[in-house]
């Protein structure tokens, strides 16, 4: 009796293992989203060594600035130029091989730097 038992127990336990692994009621879910931004990424040196990485999204014409350990979100300011921060209080600006980031209320420069020039040069012919 304790060997039928037993043999049915088995028995019921590879048929269940027989069951399919993946459940028809559920879906995988892809949370990956794919931005449609244009996005460049920049690390600057000055020269200090300092460096700072500046993450521009030409889309939404956001700057994201990584100094020191602290970020700061600077917005696209249409009457400035360059990119200023919501409470105004700093300010990035760029020229042409130059990058400035400041605090606009105490005149205080925190970074500035010059990209590498070989990257941006232009051929002359």
């Amino acid at each position: 009796m304790k060997k039928l038992l037993l043999g049915f127990f088995i028995i019921l336990t590879l048929a269940a293992c027989k069951h399919s692994a993946k459940d028809p009621d559920l879906a995988v879910v892809n949370t990956e989203a794919e931005s449609q931004d244009d996005i460049t990424k920049e690390t600057i040196s000055d020269r200090h060594g300092d460096e700072m990485e500046v993450i521009t999204n030409n889309t939404r014409d956001i700057i994201t600035v990584h100094l020191n350990g602290k970020t700061y979100e600077l917005k696209k300011n249409h009457s400035t130029p360059g990119f200023s921060t919501e409470d105004n209080k700093y300010l990035y600006t760029e020229t042409k091989n130059e990058v400035t980031f400041l605090k606009k209320e105490m005149d205080m420069v925190l970074f500035h730097g010059k990209r590498n020039q070989a990257e941006t040069k232009m051929a002359s012919q």
